[in-house]
């Protein structure tokens, strides 16, 4: 691949902290408001659908809160793949995954202190609430490759919204993404969960201490994470970089 030089602004420790503090905030919202809509009723009731819908309309505000700050990524997957079309430096990935890594798991703590045990206590299977655990009739290699393909199409959405082209058209991201993640939840949620971030699933593994088949859910994400970006910076881009080449979102 022809990867061109891409010239990158240098950011202030200041912006770095901004950026940091912006995707904490981001995954731990995220993390709040999605999960929530995995918690059953009083009646120990939870609509099919509502995990799908809360999880999109959860990343529509994430994005609409944060993405002019440091792109709202909230998610591994996103940062690797801004880095390899040349959205965002490699330098500030390790800032993006700490600060993804802490906001999961304090999005996800902040859930079970504001909601009632008995409510957290029926859970289909006894995996915790939003737990994303594969189906018990899928093997694992069903289980991986259909994760795979969920994250491979957020993949190639993301690297699509970073297109040149689509430069004009962002005002809409919010409400695409949105779409996008909740039609994927609501048609890959009986199978794997569809969680296309490893650290949506790490969250509520760490703090229910169950791992059942959670290699899944890093493997599959991050193998699309890194190809998808590679192909579509060879395929479609030429390889050149997509059309913000800084290091510093704020700009």
């Amino acid at each position: 691949m022809n990867r061109e030089k891409i010239d990158y602004k240098p950011l202030k420790m200041i912006d770095k902290v901004t950026i940091t503090l912006s995707e904490f905030l981001g995954t731990a919202v995220l993390l709040f408001v999605a999960c929530m809509g995995c918690v059953p009723n009083s009646q120990n009731e939870l609509l099919p659908e509502s995990a799908a819908i809360v999880s999109g309309l959860a990343v529509m505000i994430t994005i609409f809160l944060f993405g002019h700050i440091s792109g709202a990524h909230v998610n591994p997957l996103t940062s690797i793949n801004a880095v390899i079309v040349g959205q965002i430096s490699f330098k500030l990935l390790p800032f993006y995954l700490l600060a993804q890594l802490t906001g999961a798991l304090s999005g996800y703590g902040m859930l079970k202190y504001v909601t009632p045990a008995y409510r957290l206590e029926y859970t289909e299977g006894n995996h915790g609430v939003c737990a994303t655990v594969p189906h018990t009739d899928l093997t694992a290699a069903q289980a991986l490759v259909a994760e795979i393909i969920f994250s491979l199409i957020l993949s190639f959405a993301n690297c699509s919204s970073w297109d040149p082209r689509n430069v004009d058209k962002a005002d809409s991201m919010p409400l695409k993404f949105g779409f996008l993640v909740g039609t994927l939840i609501m048609a890959g949620g009986t199978y794997t969960g569809a969680s296309m971030n490893p650290f949506k699933s790490f969250a509520p593994a760490a703090w229910n201490n169950d791992w059942e088949r959670h290699w899944v859910y890093w493997v599959g994400p991050l193998t699309s994470a890194v190809a998808v970006p590679i192909c579509y910076r060879m395929l479609v881009l030429k390889g050149k970089n997509c059309q913000i080449a800084i290091e510093d979102p704020l700009q």
